[in-house]
């Protein structure tokens, strides 16, 4: 597991995605703490990238952008251009299978919200070159939720969930694409920052 960081700074949401596409990560999480206006939204909420924005021209783009580059000693070899602001529509099926176990793991163990899997812009997960997720782990600004988020025995259900969905999710890889060797999961963001409405995780 490689952190995006440890302790309470702030990492910009690209450098983020960058990390795990430095390291090779097989799969992107990044956990946050939700917040609202309203005392009453409470629950867990998984989201992948939604690709709305981006329109037919940026699929059409995923489908046939490559390159051919020369090699030492002669000839070329092809590699594949991936735009940062792309590079998430490459894994968007893998994206959706990775959040509906996530679902279903945490529905066993904590409260989720009414709208538990959810597709959104946010920018953190565009740049990911690899499966990715955010978790939004409940509603600081509910109280009774805030102590649940306090607690050890919430805390370790939420990491029981997703270990256990990234096991079902890598046994499904390894029976098409290979083993999963290493995982990237971001930082928490710092609480009461967030809002559901916001573009800018």
């Amino acid at each position: 597991v490689i952190l995006t960081r440890s302790r309470d700074t702030d990492v910009d949401l690209d450098q983020r995605a960058a990390v795990a596409n430095n390291s090779n990560a097989d799969l992107f999480i990044s956990l946050h703490v939700n917040s609202s206006i309203s005392a009453i939204p409470t629950g867990a909420e998984i989201f992948y990238l939604s690709v709305d924005e981006y329109g037919t021209e940026a699929l059409d783009i995923v489908n046939r952008e490559e390159r051919r580059l020369p090699i030492a000693g002669g000839g070329t070899r092809e590699i594949d251009i991936i735009p940062w602001e792309l590079a998430q529509l490459y894994h968007l099926n893998q994206s959706a299978v990775f959040a509906q176990f996530v679902e279903e793991e945490l529905r066993q163990r904590v409260p989720l919200s009414p709208r538990a899997i959810q597709q959104a812009p946010f920018r953190v997960l565009a740049g990911a070159n690899m499966p990715a997720v955010l978790l939004e782990m409940g509603f600081i600004s509910n109280r009774e939720q805030e102590q649940q988020l306090l607690s050890a025995s919430f805390q370790t259900s939420i990491v029981e969930a997703l270990v256990t969905s990234v096991v079902r999710f890598q046994e499904i890889i390894e029976r098409t694409n290979g083993p999963l060797s290493s995982r990237v999961i971001d930082g928490l963001d710092t609480p009461g920052t967030l809002d559901t409405a916001s573009g800018g995780r």
